[in-house]
């Protein structure tokens, strides 16, 4: 593999960034997606990036979206990564403006808008009995109690004051406190701090599970966060929920119905800043 030249695009949602690659001729075939993965994501000895994704060929939607985050995981879905591939499928051909993909969480339905950056994604029902709410946690934590949602991603929401207060070693040192907590959370989890702003607005800072860091925004994070929130009683519930991520605006909204969170969408932007091909120095 040390002679190609690999095509990608880099693309951001809300500053989550991500290096994107058209897989669908097989280009990656060979390679050992993992350990290239985590090399080509090293921010300073590579391109740098949140996560990895490839537009991948599929039988059942328009396209496949395969994820992986940084430490060369394969994820099962990122919301941010979501806008950001489908506005790349579009841009490409392989999907018109209203689009459904394959992920490993299920399927999803994208709509372009075309007239600005932003990106709709509508993700599948949420069965509200799947969620657990005020569950108890112990003292070291940042609070005693958390939320827990499955929103193609594992995920749990805490509840703080002052938010944009708390240094970033302290969520770091929560973020892996929690996310490696293997008697609350076997499989690791996402850790979302949320600061209720008011009714319609909640403000949101997040550990990725695979990134091992705070990200600037976490899309399925919010999702969970702004559905968390509403059957708390925070915000208002069928309402859209804006949710203020440190690298921009979230809108989610979604309809509550017989037990399930439906209609479950998130919009905002998908940001394409650059194009080019990848050199063997970055992944040997």
């Amino acid at each position: 593999m040390t002679s190609h030249k690999i095509p990608f695009t880099k693309m951001n949602g809300c500053g989550n960034d991500f290096i994107v690659v058209d897989n669908r001729q097989g280009i990656m075939d060979g390679f050992d997606l993992p350990l290239f993965v985590k090399r080509v994501c090293a921010r300073g000895t590579s391109l740098g990036a949140d996560g990895f994704m490839m537009l991948e060929h599929s039988d059942l939607a328009d396209f496949k979206m395969r994820y992986f985050n940084a430490d060369g995981s394969e994820g099962e879905m990122c919301g941010n990564g979501a806008r950001c591939l489908s506005r790349f499928a579009h841009l490409v051909g392989a999907a018109q403006e209203h689009m459904w993909f394959e992920t490993l969480a299920g399927f999803y339905h994208a709509q372009i808008h075309p007239e600005s950056q932003h990106v709709s994604v509508g993700f599948p029902d949420v069965i509200l009995d799947d969620l657990k709410l005020n569950q108890a946690y112990p003292s070291d934590g940042p609070s005693t109690l958390y939320h827990y949602g499955w929103v193609g991603v594992p995920h749990t929401v805490w509840i703080v004051d002052q938010l944009a207060a708390i240094s970033d070693r302290q969520i770091i040192d929560w973020g892996r406190l929690i996310r490696y907590d293997g008697i609350h959370f076997p499989q690791g989890t996402n850790v979302n701090f949320i600061e209720v702003r008011d009714r319609h607005n909640l403000q949101i800072r997040t550990y990725e599970r695979g990134v091992e860091a705070e990200t600037y925004a976490c899309g399925s994070g919010s999702t969970a966060a702004a559905i968390i929130a509403g059957l708390l009683g925070l915000v208002e519930v069928e309402s859209p929920v804006r949710v203020h991520t440190r690298g921009g605006i979230l809108q989610i909204s979604y309809q509550l119905s017989d037990g399930l969170a439906q209609e479950v969408k998130m919009e905002g932007n998908a940001k394409i800043v650059a194009s080019g091909e990848l050199l063997p120095d970055a992944w040997l």
